[in-house]
């Protein structure tokens, strides 16, 4: 289990740190005093859950908690304040849990076991995330590509589970309503399919990507993705739903719709 703990006072880091390893002596618990270095964190890596302190001079934690909703949706929060009035807030915010200073061991074991999202246990290999933003982890971390259009490439490419897609309509996607000369483009556009062919050899996948002549496609068997457990009905995977898809690209709008009737998330 990998744990963010904010707090702007050492001594409470500190404290909260203690109190977790006695619960989960096993668990990779991870600090910051920074509203800005824990942005960064959560950005950078895969948490399961994030104790937040409440009272912060930068930013209070009910707004990093938002912050951290909209780059993680589906990471665990459980704030953790002196001040008790706080507790109807936190919890429209849809957090796991809301403790008191100081933290007790059964507090934060209940707070653990009963946490909102599922954890994920294997954290190691290649897993795709569709559910909330679109991301590709790796061993836990997030994975950087060299251009935006890329990465959307591959989105689009998960999107269509194994279907073929053609340079036309790759192109189209990639550069929506953008006027841009054709012969420009169809290089520019063999340089992103080059470079994610090059960027999954680098994370030691490059079999699952297919191309054929004038079309592209992805083989969905070999692909651990949330999208494609929850659709064979995973559970676990079911449950991370919660209305977000891709939510950065327009284009994923049309499957969120599709989901919402399939997965009953209405």
């Amino acid at each position: 289990m990998k744990i963010l703990i904010v707090d702007d006072e050492l001594t409470a880091l500190r404290d909260l740190e203690r109190a977790l390893k006695k619960v989960v002596p096993d668990a990779d618990i991870q600090k910051a005093d920074e509203v800005d270095t824990a942005l960064s964190m959560v950005r950078e890596q895969e948490f399961d859950v994030t104790f937040l302190d409440i009272h912060m001079p930068e930013k209070d934690g009910l707004c990093l908690a938002r912050e951290i909703k909209q780059i993680r949706p589906m990471m665990n929060i459980v704030m953790v304040t002196a001040f008790a009035q706080y507790a109807l807030d936190a919890m429209k915010l849809y957090v796991s849990d809301y403790i008191l200073k100081p933290a007790q061991t059964d507090d934060l074991r209940n707070a653990l076991a009963n946490l909102r999202n599922p954890v994920q246990k294997n954290r190691t290999g290649l897993f795709v995330r569709c559910f909330g933003n679109f991301e590709v982890f790796l061993d836990g971390e997030a994975v950087h590509f060299s251009r935006t259009k890329v990465k959307e490439l591959f989105a689009y490419l998960i999107d269509r589970k194994g279907s073929t897609a053609t340079n036309a309509e790759l192109r189209a996607i990639l550069w929506k309503d953008e006027v841009t000369d054709d012969l420009k483009q169809r290089k520019y556009f063999a340089q992103i399919v080059y470079e994610l062919r090059q960027k999954l050899d680098e994370l030691g996948c490059g079999d699952i990507f297919v191309q054929s002549r004038d079309s592209y496609s992805l083989i969905p068997e070999k692909i651990p993705c949330d999208y494609y457990m929850a659709i064979n009905r995973d559970a676990g995977a079911m449950a991370l739903y919660e209305g977000e898809y891709m939510s950065q690209y327009e284009w994923a709008v049309h499957r969120a719709g599709i989901l919402n009737q399939e997965l009953n998330k209405q």
